[in-house]
């Protein structure tokens, strides 16, 4: 999904280094290459293009192009970054994203990126996905020659369905394994993306890399009806509740044996929170636009 880099070279070094010793030694080395272009990354980083230059123009004029809207956010970022750092129980482990370890800056923007390796009039191209994989992958054959790689280019090739060899092959190997039992269909708890509507892998992500599924415990809370409302303090829950829908509160915990006994139930003074319509238990749940978002996700077992 861009130039190839330092990083790349010297990973293949030693490939290249085996590579010559062996025909050095007077052998037949076959020393193919392939670019590996599946995975959501590159699908990321077009749909991140598109939104850019529908919000902010063609080209983006950005916000933090001006130097006191670009202080501003840089702070805000830096706050947030320090309270997640004291928050976070892994002191050991770093909370930069890739890409905010390379720019330095917590303000990265997808043109910006292609801007340093793509001339400006050509990045509105990369909206598309399959762009990308056209226009990457040659660059990389001339960059890894003037390396001096030794690699057979007659046997390159790039993954996804766009090389109908390839795709043959992997649809044949999954189709083998599956014949023999060696697959089977199921779920999981899994990481999804509710923008590419998949699963989001450890490495298919701008940022939470190492982050896993987190499982929690909705404690079902019901609501009962109010029978003196003076200062009309309740009315929202009231209108709910009549209705004819059972309403709960339902906080979430990581340790629900630690629930029982438990008298009390505190609201955050401050939290926003919406009554959001179960329909697989016709109930009626009241919790956070986050938490809402997160349990849409998750599959019911009646």
């Amino acid at each position: 999904n861009g130039h190839l880099h330092i990083g790349h070279a010297f990973s293949l070094t030693k490939a290249i280094f085996r590579a010559q010793y062996e025909r050095h030694q007077g052998k037949n080395v076959l020393f193919p290459f392939a670019f590996h272009c599946t995975g959501m990354p590159i699908q990321a980083a077009a749909n991140k293009l598109k939104d850019e230059i529908e919000t902010y123009g063609n080209p983006p004029k950005f916000p933090e192009e001006d130097p006191e809207v670009r202080a501003k956010m840089e702070a805000e970022i830096a706050a947030a970054k320090a309270a997640k750092a004291a928050a976070s129980e892994n002191k050991a482990k770093g909370g930069k994203t890739k890409l905010v370890q390379k720019t330095g800056t917590g303000i990265v923007r997808q043109w910006n990126i292609l801007a340093k390796m793509v001339p400006p009039d050509e990045i509105p191209q990369f909206v598309d996905p399959y762009h990308w994989l056209s226009y990457f992958p040659p660059i990389g054959v001339e960059h890894l020659k003037n390396f001096g790689s030794g690699v057979d280019w007659r046997r390159a090739f790039i993954t996804t369905a766009v090389n109908p060899y390839y795709d043959a092959f992997i649809r044949w190997q999954f189709e083998t394994l599956k014949a023999k039992n060696k697959v089977l269909f199921g779920k999981r708890n899994n990481v999804y993306s509710l923008v590419d509507g998949q699963v989001c892998a450890d490495h298919d992500r701008s940022e939470g890399e190492g982050v896993g599924p987190q499982e929690y415990v909705l404690i079902k809370l019901q609501v009962l009806p109010i029978e003196e409302d003076k200062n009309g303090r309740h009315a929202k829950m009231a209108k709910l509740l009549e209705q004819g829908k059972k309403v709960f509160l339902v906080p979430a915990t990581l340790r629900p044996e630690t629930m029982y006994g438990q008298t009390n139930c505190f609201v955050l003074p401050d939290g926003d929170y919406g009554a959001y319509y179960v329909d697989a238990t016709d109930e009626v749940f009241i919790m956070s636009a986050r938490s809402a978002r997160g349990f849409s996700c998750q599959m019911y077992k009646g």
